[in-house]
């Protein structure tokens, strides 16, 4: 069911959003107290609190961080998330901006059938 589908979505997003931040802070070499602005992007599923309060509590990340949440933006969401990080980095003196986008398209999938080939060519993809 869809619910199911929902369910189980706005649990594992932000598991699997952490899973990507923490390998980019790694990398960034920085504490991750260092972190002033997390702006977090996703289609799949929408729940409050949302997903970006998720992420800060499994990241452990300061309670004071600015959250950002997109949600439902698809493909547009990439451009969308650079351009705000850019922004607030550029006006905030000091600002150290995580991005996250993390998807994960259950909510959408159906099953193959014959009437429905193009959902089928879609998921593939």
């Amino acid at each position: 069911s869809l619910d199911a589908r929902q369910d189980m979505v706005v649990v594992e997003v932000p598991k699997l959003g952490k899973e990507a931040a923490t390998k980019a802070i790694k990398e960034w070499g920085q504490p991750k107290s260092k972190i002033t602005h997390l702006i977090f992007c996703t289609t799949s599923g929408v729940d409050m609190p949302g997903a970006d309060y998720q992420l800060t509590k499994l990241l452990g990340l300061r309670p004071s961080v600015k959250r950002y949440m997109m949600y439902q933006q698809g493909c547009f969401a990439g451009g969308t998330v650079l351009r705000l990080a850019k922004d607030l980095a550029e006006n905030n003196k000091g600002a150290r901006v995580l991005v996250v986008c993390s998807e994960i398209t259950a909510v959408t999938f159906r099953g193959p059938t014959d009437t429905h080939l193009d959902s089928l060519v879609g998921q593939a993809l």
